[in-house]
């Protein structure tokens, strides 16, 4: 069996026997793939801290014929203060709720990883200015990278550009000019447009540190989750329980 060593991010796991882990990792080198941690729910085992969900470490596994078997791991960042926020959890648990959705096993990007274990550090660092606009970043970035869309420039039926564009089409993948708006189209305005723009493009330590309006990032979080879903044909759980989550400190306050 061949061993490998590469950096991976723990996206998912579960008990698997009786003090093993069933990992889904997504790697730098080998995209996504799914391991067995043996020992790793053992109280002492070499293996516990490196396999929790979230967790960003250097793996060394042997590849078999159903599953790679993870024989060595260094902690670079285990990202534990999310732990401590049931928000800034919810919504680490949405992005690898996604990657694990878009991507097969054996298919990755780096810069992703990258890109997600960014957004990460400034969450459990609490130090992004609005933690659901990097969320949302994400979304954007995701879909674009998965050759997604969405269309924010152009009318997606008529071609028209910018100024006049007042509408939203998830079916069709983008905005709508005034002339092109259909009944099931979401309506968005300048501000917001814009907004996404500037989700999808730039830095995201530039995002990071910005400032947003806030009933715009919810806006854009919301209706990137729609179009999301659409692509998927399925809900996204954590989104979800997010939404159950903030639509209940919504009503305390």
């Amino acid at each position: 069996m061949a061993s490998v060593k590469t950096n991976a991010l723990v996206i998912r796991e579960s008990p698997y026997q009786d003090n093993d882990k069933l990992l889904t990792l997504f790697t730098e080198k080998y995209g996504k793939q799914r391991a067995i941690a043996r020992g790793a729910r053992r109280r002492k085992g070499s293996l516990r801290s490196v396999t929790q969900l979230f967790a960003y470490a250097r793996f060394m596994y042997f590849e078999g014929k159903n599953f790679a078997n993870i024989s060595d791991g260094t902690l670079i960042e285990s990202f534990y203060p999310l732990r401590g926020d049931v928000i800034k959890m919810t919504l680490a648990s949405y992005i690898a709720e996604l990657l694990d959705d878009f991507y097969d096993f054996y298919q990755g990007d780096p810069e992703m990883l990258k890109a997600v274990t960014h957004i990460f550090y400034y969450w459990s660092e609490g130090l992004a200015q609005n933690d659901e606009a990097l969320a949302v970043c994400f979304q954007l970035k995701l879909m674009r990278i998965q050759g997604l869309g969405p269309v924010l420039t152009r009318c997606v039926r008529c071609g028209a550009r910018e100024e006049a564009l007042t509408g939203f089409s998830i079916p069709d993948g983008g905005t709508v000019c005034q002339s092109c708006f259909r009944p099931g189209d979401k309506p968005i305005d300048q501000p917001l447009l814009q907004d996404m723009r500037d989700w999808m493009q730039l830095p995201i330590k530039t995002i990071c540190h910005k400032k947003w309006e806030a009933a715009n990032v919810q806006k854009g979080l919301k209706l990137m989750d729609r179009y999301i879903v659409a692509q998927l044909g399925h809900p996204t759980k954590s989104f979800r329980f997010y939404q159950e989550l903030t639509g209940q400190k919504a009503a305390q306050n």
